[in-house]
């Protein structure tokens, strides 16, 4: 094990930081900040309306993929689609474009796709939730503490 001479004291095995705080020399050993909070959001509050935007969006995913993609309706920008119809499709840069999609292709592109936005809007929620649970159960702890928030 080394040991050195740091500022006037004997440092051996761990970090010994000094830094001058109203006048006078403060030492600390250990490697915590006192600075922030422990998880790292500096506003709680600002963090749990996050969290909560979380889940709420993890929620409208997951209503999204129950409710609208079980319509039994397809459209094409809007406009219902029947069997033997078709439906040019768009690009972010182009509303008419060469590709064309059936009634049949576009029914079973919402039934492919129905599985992944029901799980995305489930893991949205769940992973909101662990957040917000983790937020509310720091900030009460950190309420706890002998020498203030």
């Amino acid at each position: 094990m080394s040991c050195s001479l740091v500022e006037g004291r004997h440092a051996c095995g761990s970090a010994v930081t000094m830094s001058r705080q109203y006048g006078e020399f403060v030492s600390s050993t250990t490697s915590v900040q006192h600075g922030a909070p422990p998880g790292g959001a500096s506003h709680p509050k600002l963090r749990l309306v996050l969290d909560v935007i979380v889940v709420i969006a993890g929620v409208a995913l997951l209503v999204w993929g129950i409710v609208v993609m079980a319509s039994p309706t397809i459209s094409c920008r809007g406009v219902e689609m029947h069997p033997g119809d078709t439906c040019h499709k768009a690009t972010y840069t182009a509303t008419h474009t060469d590709t064309v999609q059936t009634y049949e292709q576009r029914r079973r592109s919402v039934a492919q796709s129905r599985p992944t936005v029901i799980g995305l809007g489930a893991a949205l929620t769940v992973f909101g939730a662990v957040l917000s649970w983790q937020t509310v159960r720091a900030r009460d702890h950190s309420s706890d503490s002998p020498i203030g928030p």
